[in-house]
Parts: structure tokens; C-alpha cells; sequence
């Protein structure tokens, strides 16, 4: 049963002025109360950065925060609303060395823990016939994550969105390189290497599953900040982009260049 919205909180975003609605439970309102601060952060998505605003024990605003990296100790709750991008996640918890991220409509049912260390994911699927692949594509987030360290929310949450983009496929060798890059998505550029794209469209029709529209895209987004490069209107469409310029990065046509946040 999902938790019922006490109020609903519309709030501008001063990064992006982005009206969010950010729904607040009767969850929060409890996790609100057996904070040590008195308040708890609801936390909305907006690619490249993650908005947050803070309520008390009775629902109402005691401020905002907009996220570009996580803080030890830091415990976020993300707006229900984000997992109506999903459709084998219906909801998560993920978290390690004291800070977590979690996103659930209501008390979940049945979980899905996955644990690598003092790291955990939690998952609320909607059917459990996808859970063996799901649980490998889950070690392979957190594979990423040991790497990555403290990753950036929106990085973080993009990840959750691709692993549930992945969760009708078998498990690919390169899962884990493909979560990492998403958790530092907002601090890479795209770099084609242009006369290395015009050799690869020569010979790319030739081998089977790969297109001269993948170079098309590549030089498209020559440039561009990667969360900017991948974003699209699924998680289907995310994940076709980041497979296409991982697929390009193998073979030396792209690169991802890390540059200051």
C-alpha cells in the first residue's frame, strides 16, 4: 500500500527554475521526527543535479539545497514520482558508510538485498521472475560505486535508471564500466577522435550490430558534458546512448575527458 501524501510541496529550483511537487508521506513525516536534526530531505531528479528540500515533523519547508555530491551522513529520500520512469523498479535503497538514497511509494512488500562490502542496494521489484538478472546487474552498480567512492546524486539515480533499463537483458562484462561512467556522468566530456570516426564508418557496415549511425551520434555530441549527451525522454533511450559511446570508447573513436564540476 502506498504511503499517503500528507501535502504536496511546490518549490522552484534555483539552479534550473524548475517548479518541483514534491511529495511528502507520511513516512517522512516519522523519519522526520526520529532525526537527530528534526528534519529530513525529499530529494527531486534533475539531471545533472539533484534538488532538495528539507521538512520537519509536520510537513512543512525548512529549506532547500541543490546536490552535486553526496555528504557522509547524508540521508536523502527521493520524490515517489521518479518511479514512474521505471518499470521493473518499484522502488530502492541504496547506501554505504553512512549516507543512503532511497525511493519507495508506500512500505515495500518484499526486497531484493544485494551487498558487497559496507555497501548495500535494497530493490522492490514488480516481479520477481527478472530478480537472478537484476541481482547481477545490482553487483556490478556496486562494483562501480566501491571505485567511485561518494558519488554524485544525480549520477547515482541515473544509475538506478539504467540498471532498471538493463533488467530484461543478460548481464553484460562491461555492466560495471558502464555504471561507473554514469556515476561520473556530470564531470566527463565527450572527446571523438574525428579521423579515427571517419576510418571506423568505413569499415563499420561490415560488422554485424554495429551501424554508421553510431559515429552520426558520436560527432554529435562532440563536446558535450556526458549526463548532457545521453539524456533522453526513457531510460531505453539512456541506455542505447551510453552503450553507443562505451561501444566507440572500446574500439578509440571516443573518450571521456573528467573535468572539474
Amino acid at each position: 500500500m502506498a504511503a499517503r501524501a500528507v501535502r504536496v510541496l511546490k518549490v522552484k529550483c534555483p539552479e534550473c527554475g524548475r517548479e518541483s511537487a514534491l511529495q511528502v508521506g507520511e513516512d517522512t513525516l516519522a523519519a522526520a521526527a526520529l532525526s537527530p536534526t528534526g528534519l529530513v530531505g525529499v530529494a527531486d531528479y534533475h539531471g545533472d543535479h539533484v534538488f532538495v528540500i528539507y521538512v520537519d515533523s509536520e510537513g512543512r519547508d525548512r529549506g532547500t539545497r541543490v546536490f552535486r555530491a553526496l555528504q557522509r551522513g547524508e540521508v536523502l529520500r527521493v520524490n515517489p514520482s521518479f518511479l514512474s520512469f521505471m518499470n521493473s523498479v518499484t522502488g530502492f535503497r541504496v547506501g554505504s558508510g553512512g549516507w543512503s538514497v532511497e525511493c519507495f511509494s508506500g512500505p515495500p512488500l518484499a526486497l531484493l538485498r544485494i551487498l558487497r562490502g559496507e555497501q548495500a542496494l535494497d530493490l522492490e521489484l514488480r516481479s520477481f521472475e527478472t530478480a537472478a538478472k537484476v541481482l547481477e546487474w545490482g553487483r556490478s552498480l556496486l562494483a562501480a560505486l566501491e571505485r567511485v567512492g561518494l558519488p554524485e546524486p544525480s549520477g547515482l539515480l541515473l544509475s538506478i535508471l539504467l540498471l532498471d533499463a538493463n533488467s530484461a537483458y543478460q548481464p553484460s562484462p562491461f555492466a560495471s564500466r558502464m555504471f561507473e561512467i554514469a556515476m561520473k556522468s556530470r564531470r566527463l566530456t565527450v572527446k571523438v577522435d574525428t579521423a579515427a570516426a571517419e576510418l571506423f564508418r568505413e569499415y563499420v557496415p561490415r560488422v554485424h550490430r554495429l551501424s554508421p549511425k553510431l559515429v552520426d551520434f558520436a560527432l554529435s555530441v562532440n563536446g558535450w558534458r556526458l549526463v548532457d549527451a545521453v539524456a533522453g525522454p526513457d531510460p531505453l533511450t539512456i541506455r542505447e546512448r551510453l552503450l553507443a559511446l562505451i561501444s566507440l570508447e572500446r574500439r578509440g573513436v571516443v573518450g571521456f575527458e573528467e573535468v572539474g564540476a
